[in-house]
C-alpha cells in the first residue's frame, strides 16, 4: 500500500447520509470531516468543527476566561488606587 492509497478518504451513504472514513495507522477506520467537498468549501466545518454548538461552547468558555482575568485586572487597579490615598501607618520605630 502506498502513500496515496493509505491517505485516501471513502465516502460511505448510511441512512441519506454522506460519511468520509479514512484508514488509521493504527486503529482501522476513523470518520474525517473534510473542508472541500464536491469542490465547494464546507464552511460549518472549517469554522464550528462539526457543530455550532461545539462553537457556542468553546466560545462560552473562553468569554468566562477572560472575563475573570478582566475582573481581576480591575480589582487589583482598584485595590492599588485605594492603597495609595490610605494613610501611611507609622509604628514607631
Amino acid at each position: 500500500m502506498n502513500s496515496l492509497e493509505k491517505n485516501k478518504i471513502e465516502e460511505l451513504i448510511l441512512n441519506g447520509d454522506r460519511v468520509f472514513i479514512k484508514k488509521s495507522k493504527y486503529f482501522g477506520w476513523k470518520v474525517v470531516y473534510p473542508y472541500n467537498i464536491d469542490g465547494k468549501i464546507n464552511w460549518k466545518h472549517l469554522i464550528a468543527g462539526r457543530s455550532w454548538l461545539n462553537l457556542l461552547i468553546v466560545a462560552l468558555i473562553v468569554g468566562i476566561i477572560l472575563g475573570c482575568i478582566y475582573e481581576y485586572s480591575v480589582a487589583l487597579k482598584s485595590l492599588n488606587e485605594c492603597s495609595d490615598l490610605l494613610p501611611k501607618i507609622s509604628w514607631g520605630y
